[in-house]
Protein backbone atom coordinates (compact mmCIF):
# COMPACT_ATOMS: atom_id res chain seq x y z
CA UNK A 1 0.00 0.00 0.00
CA UNK A 2 1.03 3.59 -0.86
CA UNK A 3 2.25 5.25 2.21
CA UNK A 4 1.24 8.38 3.73
CA UNK A 5 3.57 10.65 2.36
CA UNK A 6 3.20 9.04 -1.36
CA UNK A 7 -0.36 9.94 -1.13
CA UNK A 8 -0.11 13.46 -0.36
CA UNK A 9 2.35 14.28 -4.03
CA UNK A 10 -0.30 12.06 -5.46
CA UNK A 11 -3.21 14.71 -4.20
CA UNK A 12 -0.76 17.68 -4.51
CA UNK A 13 -0.05 16.68 -8.39
CA UNK A 14 -3.62 15.86 -8.94
CA UNK A 15 -4.85 19.33 -7.54
CA UNK A 16 -2.55 22.04 -9.55
CA UNK A 17 -4.13 20.41 -12.47
CA UNK A 18 -7.52 20.86 -11.19
CA UNK A 19 -6.78 24.26 -10.00
CA UNK A 20 -5.59 25.00 -14.04
CA UNK A 21 -8.62 23.77 -15.11
CA UNK A 22 -10.56 25.94 -13.30
CA UNK A 23 -8.06 29.00 -13.92
CA UNK A 24 -8.91 28.32 -17.37
CA UNK A 25 -12.19 28.17 -17.45
CA UNK A 26 -12.96 31.15 -15.22
CA UNK A 27 -10.44 33.17 -17.03
CA UNK A 28 -10.83 36.74 -18.20
CA UNK A 29 -10.25 35.99 -21.96
CA UNK A 30 -12.17 32.40 -21.40
CA UNK A 31 -15.24 34.04 -19.79
CA UNK A 32 -15.48 36.80 -22.69
CA UNK A 33 -15.33 34.66 -25.32
CA UNK A 34 -18.00 32.33 -23.18
CA UNK A 35 -20.69 34.62 -21.99
CA UNK A 36 -21.98 35.69 -25.84
CA UNK A 37 -22.62 32.16 -26.13
CA UNK A 38 -24.15 30.97 -23.45
CA UNK A 39 -26.37 34.42 -24.14
CA UNK A 40 -27.14 33.52 -27.52
CA UNK A 41 -27.94 30.26 -25.88
CA UNK A 42 -30.19 31.26 -23.84
CA UNK A 43 -31.81 33.93 -26.16
CA UNK A 44 -32.06 31.36 -28.65
CA UNK A 45 -33.98 29.24 -26.00
CA UNK A 46 -36.38 32.27 -25.49
CA UNK A 47 -36.89 32.67 -28.92
CA UNK A 48 -37.93 29.38 -29.17
CA UNK A 49 -40.32 29.54 -26.46
CA UNK A 50 -41.72 33.04 -27.95
CA UNK A 51 -42.00 31.38 -31.19
CA UNK A 52 -43.88 28.84 -30.44
CA UNK A 53 -45.96 31.13 -28.39
CA UNK A 54 -46.12 33.57 -31.57
CA UNK A 55 -47.42 30.48 -33.53
CA UNK A 56 -50.19 29.51 -30.87
CA UNK A 57 -50.99 33.56 -30.96
CA UNK A 58 -50.88 33.48 -34.90
CA UNK A 59 -53.58 30.20 -35.29
CA UNK A 60 -55.75 31.71 -32.81
CA UNK A 61 -55.55 34.96 -34.41
CA UNK A 62 -56.41 33.18 -38.22
CA UNK A 63 -59.17 31.07 -36.37
CA UNK A 64 -61.01 35.17 -35.49
CA UNK A 65 -59.95 36.16 -38.82
CA UNK A 66 -61.85 33.55 -40.30
CA UNK A 67 -64.42 34.06 -37.84
CA UNK A 68 -65.31 37.93 -38.86
CA UNK A 69 -64.52 36.98 -42.28
CA UNK A 70 -67.37 34.13 -42.45
CA UNK A 71 -69.32 36.64 -40.31
CA UNK A 72 -68.82 39.55 -42.50
CA UNK A 73 -69.81 37.72 -45.37
CA UNK A 74 -73.06 36.36 -43.65
CA UNK A 75 -73.88 39.80 -43.35
CA UNK A 76 -73.02 41.07 -46.77
CA UNK A 77 -75.69 37.70 -47.96
CA UNK A 78 -78.24 39.17 -45.61
CA UNK A 79 -78.38 42.92 -46.50
CA UNK A 80 -77.99 41.80 -50.02
CA UNK A 81 -81.56 39.58 -49.43
CA UNK A 82 -83.07 42.45 -47.43
CA UNK A 83 -82.46 45.22 -50.34
CA UNK A 84 -83.40 42.80 -52.87
CA UNK A 85 -86.53 42.32 -50.82
CA UNK A 86 -86.65 46.26 -51.61
CA UNK A 87 -86.65 45.70 -55.17
CA UNK A 88 -84.59 48.65 -54.38
CA UNK A 89 -82.69 47.96 -58.12
CA UNK A 90 -85.44 47.66 -59.88
CA UNK A 91 -86.55 51.06 -58.90
CA UNK A 92 -83.49 52.43 -59.79
CA UNK A 93 -83.44 50.60 -63.56
CA UNK A 94 -86.48 51.99 -63.46
CA UNK A 95 -85.44 55.65 -62.77
CA UNK A 96 -82.46 55.39 -65.61
CA UNK A 97 -85.13 54.11 -68.25
CA UNK A 98 -87.12 57.33 -67.15
CA UNK A 99 -84.09 59.25 -67.55
CA UNK A 100 -83.58 58.04 -70.66
CA UNK A 101 -87.13 58.88 -72.35
CA UNK A 102 -86.99 61.83 -73.85
CA UNK A 103 -90.13 64.40 -72.50
CA UNK A 104 -92.25 64.59 -75.33
CA UNK A 105 -92.24 67.66 -77.25
CA UNK A 106 -95.44 69.88 -78.02
CA UNK A 107 -97.29 69.50 -80.93
CA UNK A 108 -95.58 71.39 -84.39
CA UNK A 109 -98.60 71.36 -86.44
CA UNK A 110 -100.25 74.84 -86.69
CA UNK A 111 -98.48 78.21 -86.70
CA UNK A 112 -94.74 78.70 -86.51
CA UNK A 113 -93.32 81.15 -83.56
CA UNK A 114 -91.78 83.91 -85.46
CA UNK A 115 -88.28 84.95 -84.55
CA UNK A 116 -88.48 88.35 -82.74
CA UNK A 117 -85.47 90.87 -83.54
CA UNK A 118 -84.99 93.06 -80.42
CA UNK A 119 -83.22 96.56 -81.00
CA UNK A 120 -79.99 96.64 -79.23
CA UNK A 121 -79.41 99.34 -77.18
CA UNK A 122 -76.50 100.86 -77.12
CA UNK A 123 -74.75 103.77 -75.31
CA UNK A 124 -73.63 106.63 -77.89
CA UNK A 125 -72.23 109.79 -78.23
CA UNK A 126 -74.06 113.14 -78.85
CA UNK A 127 -72.70 113.09 -82.45
CA UNK A 128 -74.40 109.78 -83.13
CA UNK A 129 -77.28 110.80 -81.59
CA UNK A 130 -77.20 113.65 -83.91
CA UNK A 131 -77.21 116.66 -81.52
CA UNK A 132 -73.92 119.24 -81.25
CA UNK A 133 -72.09 119.35 -77.99
CA UNK A 134 -74.62 121.44 -75.84
CA UNK A 135 -77.02 118.68 -76.48
CA UNK A 136 -79.49 120.28 -79.31
CA UNK A 137 -80.67 118.31 -82.08
CA UNK A 138 -78.81 118.60 -85.67
CA UNK A 139 -80.95 119.86 -88.52
CA UNK A 140 -80.77 117.60 -91.21
CA UNK A 141 -78.56 119.05 -93.77
CA UNK A 142 -76.36 118.67 -91.64
CA UNK A 143 -76.32 114.97 -91.20
CA UNK A 144 -76.14 114.24 -95.37
CA UNK A 145 -72.52 113.41 -95.18
CA UNK A 146 -72.96 111.57 -91.82
CA UNK A 147 -75.44 109.00 -92.83
CA UNK A 148 -73.14 106.33 -93.50
CA UNK A 149 -71.87 106.64 -90.13
CA UNK A 150 -74.84 106.67 -87.88
CA UNK A 151 -76.54 104.03 -85.69
CA UNK A 152 -80.32 103.30 -86.42
CA UNK A 153 -82.52 101.42 -84.77
CA UNK A 154 -86.16 100.11 -85.07
CA UNK A 155 -88.46 101.24 -82.61
CA UNK A 156 -90.59 99.08 -80.45
CA UNK A 157 -93.61 97.92 -82.58
CA UNK A 158 -96.80 98.77 -80.08
CA UNK A 159 -100.14 97.18 -80.84
CA UNK A 160 -102.14 99.61 -82.51
CA UNK A 161 -106.00 99.07 -82.41
CA UNK A 162 -106.96 98.15 -85.70
CA UNK A 163 -108.79 101.34 -87.64
CA UNK A 164 -112.74 101.97 -86.96
CA UNK A 165 -114.80 100.64 -89.54
CA UNK A 166 -115.18 97.13 -91.40
CA UNK A 167 -112.23 95.34 -91.54
CA UNK A 168 -111.65 92.49 -94.41
CA UNK A 169 -110.46 89.53 -93.20
CA UNK A 170 -107.40 89.34 -95.91
CA UNK A 171 -106.09 91.95 -94.68
CA UNK A 172 -106.05 91.48 -91.03
CA UNK A 173 -104.22 87.74 -91.31
CA UNK A 174 -101.74 87.32 -89.50
CA UNK A 175 -98.08 87.56 -90.69
CA UNK A 176 -97.42 83.80 -90.82
CA UNK A 177 -100.57 82.78 -92.53
CA UNK A 178 -100.85 83.28 -96.53
CA UNK A 179 -104.05 84.23 -98.36
CA UNK A 180 -104.38 80.26 -100.22
CA UNK A 181 -104.75 79.04 -96.22
CA UNK A 182 -107.66 82.33 -95.85
CA UNK A 183 -108.97 80.19 -98.70
CA UNK A 184 -109.24 76.91 -97.63
CA UNK A 185 -110.67 77.83 -94.33
CA UNK A 186 -113.71 79.74 -96.40
CA UNK A 187 -114.58 76.32 -98.31
CA UNK A 188 -116.45 75.19 -94.88
CA UNK A 189 -118.79 78.45 -94.80
CA UNK A 190 -121.27 75.87 -96.86
CA UNK A 191 -121.33 73.75 -93.86
CA UNK A 192 -122.08 75.80 -91.49
CA UNK A 193 -126.02 76.10 -91.61
CA UNK A 194 -127.16 74.58 -88.32
CA UNK A 195 -130.71 73.76 -86.20
CA UNK A 196 -131.86 74.68 -83.59
CA UNK A 197 -130.11 73.59 -80.33
CA UNK A 198 -132.10 70.72 -78.31
CA UNK A 199 -131.79 69.48 -75.16
CA UNK A 200 -129.51 66.28 -74.75
CA UNK A 201 -131.87 63.11 -74.85
CA UNK A 202 -128.78 60.92 -73.82
CA UNK A 203 -129.08 59.23 -69.84
CA UNK A 204 -126.93 60.26 -68.03
CA UNK A 205 -125.06 56.73 -67.37
CA UNK A 206 -125.46 56.86 -70.85
CA UNK A 207 -123.14 60.12 -71.51
CA UNK A 208 -120.45 59.01 -68.84
CA UNK A 209 -119.96 55.86 -70.96
CA UNK A 210 -119.97 58.13 -73.81
CA UNK A 211 -116.92 60.53 -71.99
CA UNK A 212 -115.01 57.11 -71.37
CA UNK A 213 -114.56 57.07 -75.24
CA UNK A 214 -112.77 60.43 -75.75
CA UNK A 215 -108.96 59.96 -76.60
CA UNK A 216 -106.45 62.55 -78.07
CA UNK A 217 -104.47 62.41 -80.90
CA UNK A 218 -100.89 63.35 -82.75
CA UNK A 219 -103.16 65.16 -85.32
CA UNK A 220 -106.11 66.75 -82.35
CA UNK A 221 -102.90 69.03 -80.84
CA UNK A 222 -102.17 72.52 -83.17
CA UNK A 223 -100.62 76.03 -82.29
CA UNK A 224 -103.07 77.92 -83.37
CA UNK A 225 -102.58 81.35 -82.04
CA UNK A 226 -98.90 82.90 -81.14
CA UNK A 227 -99.29 84.07 -77.40
CA UNK A 228 -101.53 83.47 -74.23
CA UNK A 229 -105.06 82.43 -74.88
CA UNK A 230 -107.91 84.28 -73.50
CA UNK A 231 -110.79 82.86 -74.89
CA UNK A 232 -112.15 79.79 -76.31
CA UNK A 233 -115.35 77.97 -78.56
CA UNK A 234 -116.07 75.94 -80.49
CA UNK A 235 -118.61 75.90 -84.20
CA UNK A 236 -121.86 74.09 -83.22
CA UNK A 237 -122.00 72.16 -86.92
CA UNK A 238 -121.58 68.69 -87.08
CA UNK A 239 -119.79 67.55 -90.00
CA UNK A 240 -116.96 68.91 -88.93
CA UNK A 241 -115.22 70.82 -85.69
CA UNK A 242 -114.23 74.13 -85.98
CA UNK A 243 -112.04 75.56 -83.34
CA UNK A 244 -111.07 78.73 -82.58
CA UNK A 245 -109.95 81.27 -80.25
CA UNK A 246 -108.32 84.24 -79.14
CA UNK A 247 -105.16 85.57 -77.70
CA UNK A 248 -103.29 88.57 -75.76
CA UNK A 249 -102.67 90.79 -78.68
CA UNK A 250 -106.19 90.71 -80.58
CA UNK A 251 -105.06 87.60 -82.93
CA UNK A 252 -108.32 84.99 -83.60
CA UNK A 253 -107.52 81.64 -84.89
CA UNK A 254 -109.69 79.10 -86.40
CA UNK A 255 -108.51 75.51 -86.80
CA UNK A 256 -110.39 72.91 -89.18
CA UNK A 257 -109.98 69.87 -86.65
CA UNK A 258 -111.27 67.53 -88.76
CA UNK A 259 -108.58 68.53 -91.90
CA UNK A 260 -105.51 66.05 -92.30
CA UNK A 261 -103.56 69.41 -92.81
CA UNK A 262 -102.47 72.24 -90.90
CA UNK A 263 -106.28 73.66 -91.49
CA UNK A 264 -105.39 76.78 -89.28
CA UNK A 265 -105.80 80.36 -90.45
CA UNK A 266 -105.01 83.52 -87.60
CA UNK A 267 -106.46 87.04 -87.82
CA UNK A 268 -105.78 90.00 -86.40
CA UNK A 269 -108.94 92.23 -85.67
CA UNK A 270 -108.89 93.44 -82.37
CA UNK A 271 -105.09 94.55 -80.50
CA UNK A 272 -105.11 93.59 -76.88
CA UNK A 273 -106.71 90.21 -75.43
CA UNK A 274 -109.81 88.66 -76.84
CA UNK A 275 -111.67 87.66 -73.61
CA UNK A 276 -114.73 86.09 -75.37
CA UNK A 277 -115.53 84.80 -78.65
CA UNK A 278 -118.33 83.07 -79.83
CA UNK A 279 -120.66 81.70 -82.90
CA UNK A 280 -124.36 82.72 -82.69
CA UNK A 281 -126.84 79.39 -83.28
CA UNK A 282 -129.05 81.61 -84.76
CA UNK A 283 -126.32 82.82 -87.09
CA UNK A 284 -124.12 80.30 -87.49
CA UNK A 285 -121.65 82.41 -90.45
CA UNK A 286 -120.67 84.72 -87.62
CA UNK A 287 -118.49 85.05 -85.57
CA UNK A 288 -118.20 87.54 -82.40
CA UNK A 289 -115.53 88.75 -80.17
CA UNK A 290 -114.79 91.55 -77.86
CA UNK A 291 -111.63 92.59 -76.11
CA UNK A 292 -109.52 94.72 -73.83
CA UNK A 293 -108.94 97.20 -76.71
CA UNK A 294 -112.60 98.87 -75.97
CA UNK A 295 -114.21 97.16 -79.13
CA UNK A 296 -116.84 94.16 -80.39
CA UNK A 297 -116.25 92.90 -83.93
CA UNK A 298 -118.69 90.56 -85.97
CA UNK A 299 -117.21 88.29 -88.35
CA UNK A 300 -118.88 87.63 -91.13
CA UNK A 301 -117.35 84.65 -93.13
CA UNK A 302 -119.68 85.16 -95.84
CA UNK A 303 -118.62 88.59 -96.70
CA UNK A 304 -114.96 88.35 -95.27
CA UNK A 305 -115.05 91.17 -93.17
CA UNK A 306 -114.80 91.63 -89.61
CA UNK A 307 -117.55 94.59 -88.95
CA UNK A 308 -117.10 97.03 -85.81
CA UNK A 309 -120.41 96.25 -83.61
CA UNK A 310 -119.49 98.63 -80.59
CA UNK A 311 -116.40 100.46 -79.58
CA UNK A 312 -115.75 103.01 -76.91
CA UNK A 313 -112.60 106.02 -77.64
CA UNK A 314 -109.39 104.28 -77.41
CA UNK A 315 -108.19 107.58 -74.61
CA UNK A 316 -111.27 106.13 -72.49
CA UNK A 317 -109.17 102.37 -71.91
CA UNK A 318 -112.36 100.95 -71.22
CA UNK A 319 -111.88 97.00 -71.74
CA UNK A 320 -114.95 94.84 -72.54
CA UNK A 321 -115.03 91.29 -70.31
CA UNK A 322 -117.70 88.97 -72.10
CA UNK A 323 -121.01 89.18 -73.40
CA UNK A 324 -124.20 87.67 -73.88
CA UNK A 325 -127.77 87.60 -75.74
CA UNK A 326 -131.06 88.89 -74.81
CA UNK A 327 -132.06 88.47 -77.91
CA UNK A 328 -130.58 86.83 -81.24
CA UNK A 329 -129.68 90.12 -82.58
CA UNK A 330 -128.72 92.05 -79.46
CA UNK A 331 -125.55 91.68 -77.24
CA UNK A 332 -125.56 92.72 -73.43
CA UNK A 333 -121.85 93.71 -72.79
CA UNK A 334 -119.66 93.43 -69.32
CA UNK A 335 -116.84 96.32 -69.34
CA UNK A 336 -114.64 96.80 -66.58
CA UNK A 337 -115.65 100.57 -65.33
CA UNK A 338 -118.67 98.95 -63.94
CA UNK A 339 -121.16 99.14 -66.17
CA UNK A 340 -123.30 96.71 -68.79
CA UNK A 341 -123.97 97.92 -72.62
CA UNK A 342 -127.02 97.14 -74.53
CA UNK A 343 -126.15 96.48 -78.50
CA UNK A 344 -127.78 96.08 -81.39
CA UNK A 345 -125.54 94.64 -84.11
CA UNK A 346 -128.40 96.26 -86.95
CA UNK A 347 -128.22 99.67 -85.73
CA UNK A 348 -125.82 101.79 -87.68
CA UNK A 349 -122.97 103.11 -85.85
CA UNK A 350 -120.56 101.94 -82.78
CA UNK A 351 -122.34 103.08 -79.78
CA UNK A 352 -124.71 101.15 -77.60
CA UNK A 353 -128.40 101.74 -77.33
CA UNK A 354 -128.15 101.79 -73.47
CA UNK A 355 -125.41 101.98 -70.76
CA UNK A 356 -126.04 100.87 -67.19
CA UNK A 357 -123.70 101.59 -64.37
CA UNK A 358 -124.57 98.83 -62.23
CA UNK A 359 -121.73 98.88 -59.85
CA UNK A 360 -117.97 100.65 -58.84
CA UNK A 361 -115.85 97.68 -59.57
CA UNK A 362 -114.75 95.69 -62.46
CA UNK A 363 -117.11 92.62 -63.94
CA UNK A 364 -115.88 89.21 -65.38
CA UNK A 365 -118.78 87.60 -67.32
CA UNK A 366 -122.74 88.28 -67.97
CA UNK A 367 -124.81 85.55 -68.22
CA UNK A 368 -128.64 85.71 -69.73
CA UNK A 369 -131.42 83.62 -67.79
CA UNK A 370 -132.05 80.81 -71.26
CA UNK A 371 -136.08 81.05 -70.86
CA UNK A 372 -136.65 84.28 -68.75
CA UNK A 373 -134.57 86.18 -70.84
CA UNK A 374 -134.84 89.99 -69.47
CA UNK A 375 -132.88 88.34 -65.95
CA UNK A 376 -128.93 88.26 -66.14
CA UNK A 377 -126.30 87.18 -63.38
CA UNK A 378 -122.77 89.09 -63.64
CA UNK A 379 -119.47 87.96 -61.54
CA UNK A 380 -117.46 90.96 -59.92
CA UNK A 381 -113.79 90.84 -58.94
CA UNK A 382 -114.94 92.19 -55.59
CA UNK A 383 -116.73 88.08 -55.14
CA UNK A 384 -119.69 88.85 -55.77
CA UNK A 385 -122.68 87.53 -57.96
CA UNK A 386 -125.45 89.82 -58.39
CA UNK A 387 -128.70 89.08 -60.49
CA UNK A 388 -130.36 92.20 -62.24
CA UNK A 389 -133.43 92.49 -64.00
CA UNK A 390 -132.88 94.22 -67.63
CA UNK A 391 -136.24 95.77 -67.61
CA UNK A 392 -135.69 97.58 -64.14
CA UNK A 393 -132.28 98.86 -64.88
CA UNK A 394 -131.43 102.51 -65.03
CA UNK A 395 -128.47 104.50 -66.48
CA UNK A 396 -126.98 104.94 -62.88
CA UNK A 397 -128.08 104.26 -58.83
CA UNK A 398 -129.17 100.52 -59.91
CA UNK A 399 -129.58 98.17 -57.07
CA UNK A 400 -129.47 94.01 -57.69
CA UNK A 401 -132.44 91.74 -57.06
CA UNK A 402 -129.82 89.15 -54.92
CA UNK A 403 -126.22 89.08 -54.12
CA UNK A 404 -124.20 86.00 -53.64
CA UNK A 405 -121.20 87.04 -51.56
CA UNK A 406 -117.59 85.75 -51.45
CA UNK A 407 -114.66 85.93 -50.11
CA UNK A 408 -112.08 86.62 -53.03
CA UNK A 409 -112.34 87.48 -56.15
CA UNK A 410 -114.90 85.65 -59.08
CA UNK A 411 -113.57 83.99 -62.47
CA UNK A 412 -116.95 83.58 -63.83
CA UNK A 413 -120.81 82.59 -63.22
CA UNK A 414 -122.88 81.07 -65.74
CA UNK A 415 -126.93 80.36 -65.95
CA UNK A 416 -127.17 76.38 -67.08
CA UNK A 417 -127.77 76.40 -70.58
CA UNK A 418 -131.44 74.64 -71.30
CA UNK A 419 -133.53 76.34 -68.00
CA UNK A 420 -131.38 77.98 -65.77
CA UNK A 421 -131.92 76.14 -63.21
CA UNK A 422 -128.10 76.59 -62.19
CA UNK A 423 -125.67 78.86 -61.31
CA UNK A 424 -122.05 77.69 -61.69
CA UNK A 425 -119.49 79.84 -60.14
CA UNK A 426 -116.25 79.65 -59.79
CA UNK A 427 -114.07 81.28 -57.35
CA UNK A 428 -110.36 81.80 -56.18
CA UNK A 429 -111.64 80.51 -53.06
CA UNK A 430 -111.08 77.33 -54.37
CA UNK A 431 -114.23 76.68 -54.90
CA UNK A 432 -116.51 75.31 -57.43
CA UNK A 433 -119.98 76.67 -56.45
CA UNK A 434 -122.99 75.70 -57.87
CA UNK A 435 -126.16 78.01 -56.37
CA UNK A 436 -130.25 76.72 -57.15
CA UNK A 437 -131.63 79.14 -59.05
CA UNK A 438 -135.00 77.51 -59.73
CA UNK A 439 -137.06 79.88 -57.68
CA UNK A 440 -135.67 83.17 -59.13
CA UNK A 441 -135.95 84.96 -56.06
CA UNK A 442 -134.69 82.55 -53.58
CA UNK A 443 -131.34 81.32 -54.99
CA UNK A 444 -129.62 78.97 -52.81
CA UNK A 445 -126.13 77.26 -52.13
CA UNK A 446 -126.52 73.88 -54.41
CA UNK A 447 -123.25 72.15 -54.02
CA UNK A 448 -119.74 73.48 -53.33
CA UNK A 449 -116.90 71.92 -54.62
CA UNK A 450 -113.62 72.29 -53.55
CA UNK A 451 -111.08 72.87 -56.31
CA UNK A 452 -107.58 74.61 -56.84
CA UNK A 453 -108.15 77.18 -59.17
CA UNK A 454 -104.86 79.29 -58.50
CA UNK A 455 -103.33 79.53 -61.91
CA UNK A 456 -100.91 81.95 -60.73
CA UNK A 457 -100.03 84.87 -62.97
CA UNK A 458 -98.74 83.41 -66.08
CA UNK A 459 -101.59 81.33 -66.99
CA UNK A 460 -105.14 82.02 -67.80
CA UNK A 461 -107.97 81.79 -65.00
CA UNK A 462 -110.18 78.45 -64.86
CA UNK A 463 -113.57 79.76 -66.28
CA UNK A 464 -116.20 76.19 -64.98
CA UNK A 465 -118.32 75.95 -68.15
CA UNK A 466 -121.90 73.82 -68.82
CA UNK A 467 -122.26 71.73 -71.57
CA UNK A 468 -124.17 73.26 -74.00
CA UNK A 469 -127.36 70.53 -74.40
CA UNK A 470 -126.78 69.58 -70.48
CA UNK A 471 -127.52 70.73 -67.53
CA UNK A 472 -125.91 67.95 -65.11
CA UNK A 473 -122.34 68.04 -66.93
CA UNK A 474 -119.72 71.03 -66.79
CA UNK A 475 -116.12 70.70 -67.41
CA UNK A 476 -113.28 72.60 -66.35
CA UNK A 477 -109.33 72.92 -66.31
CA UNK A 478 -106.77 71.10 -63.44
CA UNK A 479 -103.73 72.12 -62.00
CA UNK A 480 -102.81 68.14 -61.09
CA UNK A 481 -100.49 65.94 -62.21
CA UNK A 482 -100.06 64.34 -64.48
CA UNK A 483 -101.92 67.36 -66.70
CA UNK A 484 -105.93 66.38 -67.17
CA UNK A 485 -109.26 68.46 -68.14
CA UNK A 486 -111.71 67.38 -65.42
CA UNK A 487 -115.70 66.34 -66.32
CA UNK A 488 -117.89 67.40 -63.47
CA UNK A 489 -121.67 66.24 -62.60
CA UNK A 490 -123.89 68.60 -60.82
CA UNK A 491 -123.52 66.42 -58.03
CA UNK A 492 -120.07 67.32 -57.78
CA UNK A 493 -118.73 64.36 -58.73
CA UNK A 494 -115.98 63.70 -61.37
CA UNK A 495 -117.13 61.74 -64.32
CA UNK A 496 -114.13 61.36 -65.97
CA UNK A 497 -110.44 63.31 -66.31
CA UNK A 498 -109.59 63.51 -70.16
CA UNK A 499 -105.64 62.63 -69.79
CA UNK A 500 -103.12 61.75 -72.40
CA UNK A 501 -99.33 62.25 -70.71
CA UNK A 502 -98.01 62.06 -74.37
CA UNK A 503 -99.86 64.75 -76.15
CA UNK A 504 -101.82 66.59 -73.53
CA UNK A 505 -98.19 68.18 -70.94
CA UNK A 506 -99.98 71.89 -69.95
CA UNK A 507 -102.65 73.31 -68.18
CA UNK A 508 -105.55 73.87 -69.94
CA UNK A 509 -107.23 76.73 -68.83
CA UNK A 510 -110.44 77.13 -71.09
CA UNK A 511 -112.68 74.16 -72.52
CA UNK A 512 -115.59 73.52 -73.73
CA UNK A 513 -117.90 71.04 -75.02
CA UNK A 514 -118.89 70.31 -79.24
CA UNK A 515 -122.96 70.87 -78.61
CA UNK A 516 -123.72 68.56 -81.02
CA UNK A 517 -120.69 65.57 -81.13
CA UNK A 518 -118.87 64.09 -78.50
CA UNK A 519 -115.65 66.00 -78.65
CA UNK A 520 -114.06 68.78 -76.24
CA UNK A 521 -111.33 71.55 -76.54
CA UNK A 522 -108.97 72.16 -74.54
CA UNK A 523 -106.90 75.60 -74.65
CA UNK A 524 -103.53 76.01 -72.61
CA UNK A 525 -101.93 78.90 -72.34
CA UNK A 526 -99.35 79.04 -75.41
CA UNK A 527 -102.00 79.05 -77.95
CA UNK A 528 -102.26 75.43 -78.29
CA UNK A 529 -105.93 73.70 -78.56
CA UNK A 530 -106.35 69.95 -77.61
CA UNK A 531 -109.21 68.23 -78.91
CA UNK A 532 -110.67 64.90 -76.97
CA UNK A 533 -113.01 63.39 -79.22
Amino acid sequence: MPSTRSKRKLKSAVEPSKKAKTQTVTSPRKTALKEPVLEKMVTDNQSDKSCSDSESELESLDEEIILCEERRRMNLKLNAEFFSSLQIEQAKANLQESKRQKHPKPSQRGLKREKLVEPINRRSSLRLQKKDPEGIPLPPEALINRADYLFYHEPVVEHERPPSGPLQMTESLYSTVTVEEHKVLMELRDKMAVKPLKSNTISFTNFSKVLDKLVITENQVCKVVPERTFSVAVHPMEDSILAVTGDKWGRLGLWNVSSTSDAVVTYCPHSRPITCIDFPRENSHLLLSCSYDGTLRCGDLHKEVFDEVYSTPEEADILFRNFDYPCPNTLLVSRNDGCVALVDRRTKGTEAEHTYRIGQKSMRTVSIHPLERHYFVNAFVDGRVCLWDLRNLKEKNNKPLQTLTHGRSLNSAYFSPITGKCILVTSMEDVLNIYDSCNISEISLKKSIRHNNHTGRWLTGFRAAWHPAREDVFIVGSMNRPREIQVYGDDGHILRSLRSEEYLNSVCSLNVFHPTRSAVVGANSSGRLHVFM
